[in-house]
Formats: structure tokens, sequence, C-alpha cells
């Protein structure tokens, strides 16, 4: 009898472990997406006559095409809409891949079915 209230206590805590790291992969995973989003339309609005799809290679040799071409009052404008957004998409993926690569989140991980970025 004096097990049970241990055992309810452990399983409480593992149950609220595993909801935390599933929420923390979760926006990850959407401020990832929304980052790579305000990219893509920060490049829209360098180049107007090409819209940019929201992927990371298509972003990554889009940038290496258009920031040769930019004038230099548009530096500015590159580095708040593309620049930095871009940065922190790339910190937040690299966060993402690590959390999932150690040993207690990567079973959530596993469970959930969260893959690398």
């Amino acid at each position: 009898m004096g097990f049970i209230p241990i055992f309810l206590t452990l399983g409480g805590a593992v149950l609220l472990f595993i909801m935390v790291v599933r929420q923390s992969l979760a926006n990850k995973k959407l401020q990832f997406d929304e980052l790579l989003n305000v990219v893509a339309a920060g490049l829209s609005k360098l180049s107007i006559n090409q819209s940019v799809p929201a992927n990371l290679g298509a972003i990554k040799s889009f940038v290496q095409e258009v920031k040769p071409k930019l004038k230099p009052e548009e530096l500015s404008t590159y580095e708040t809409l593309v620049k930095t957004p871009l940065n922190q998409a790339k910190l937040t993926r690299l966060q993402y891949n690590q959390l999932i690569s150690k040993k207690p989140y990567s079973f959530v991980a596993k469970i959930f079915g969260y893959e690398a970025i």
C-alpha cells in the first residue's frame, strides 16, 4: 500500500516530462517554419518578379543568387528582412536537432514521430 503513491508520483512525473518535451519540439518546429516564411517573404520583397518557396535549401541558393545583385541602399533591408530571420531559423534548426539527438528526448521524439529537420 505504501508504494502506490510513489508509483503514481513517478508516473505523473514521466507523463509531465513527455508532455513538456512534446510541446517544446512542436514549438521549435513551428518557430522554424514561421521564420522560413518570413525569410521567403523578405526575399520576395527584394526580388519583385520571383517568389521564393519556404524551403531552407531553396532559400540558401536564392540568397546566394540575389545578394550580389543588391544595391547598397537595399543592404539594410536585406539585413532586417532576410539575414536576421535566416540566422534565427538556422539556430532554431540546430537547437531542434540537438534536442532530438539527446537520449531522454529522443525517446519522446520517436514516440511522436519527430524527425530531424
